[in-house]
């Protein structure tokens, strides 16, 4: 089942079970993808989905932690809130090893030698991996460069 499919039915048994929280957080979400789709000129595929459920996380993280800092804790939690509701529709992190194995796959691919085909192993890797889970972008630019001999 598609992504979209399953928020898109998640959102009618919210509507259906009165969970208004659910309904508010899963509109504006589905809303975010569509625009994103037409924007791009893309489909609706599980890649833009993640993408999309991704960068809406880092969103609510940002605005947790300035509310906290502003002293305005009902706002955070109800920014916490709806950030469990979408984390529950982002996939499983990758692990390290598998990041690894597949990082080694792509510098092989490109022909990578050394640290300054960094740009050409990046691209496809991050692409790899996103197909598979989440990924952290800083994790695999620090293991793209050790694999290379950056240190």
């Amino acid at each position: 089942m598609a992504l979209i499919d399953r928020l898109t039915g998640d959102l009618r048994a919210a509507q259906r079970g009165g969970d208004a929280d659910r309904v508010r957080v899963l509109r504006t979400l589905i809303s975010q993808i569509k625009y994103e789709a037409k924007e791009s000129g893309a489909s609706t595929d599980d890649a833009l989905v993640v993408r999309v459920i991704q960068r809406d996380i880092r969103r609510r993280d940002e605005a947790i932690q300035l509310y906290v800092n502003g002293d305005r804790p009902e706002q955070a939690d109800v920014e916490r809130t709806e950030r469990a509701i979408i984390s529950a529709y982002q996939p499983d992190e990758i692990g390290n090893d598998t990041m690894e194995a597949i990082a080694r796959e792509v510098i092989d691919d490109v022909g990578a030698t050394s640290r300054r085909d960094m740009g050409k192993v990046m691209r496809p890797l991050m692409a790899r991996l996103r197909e598979q889970g989440t990924v952290d972008g800083r994790a695999v630019n620090a293991l793209v460069g050790k694999l290379l001999g950056g240190g």
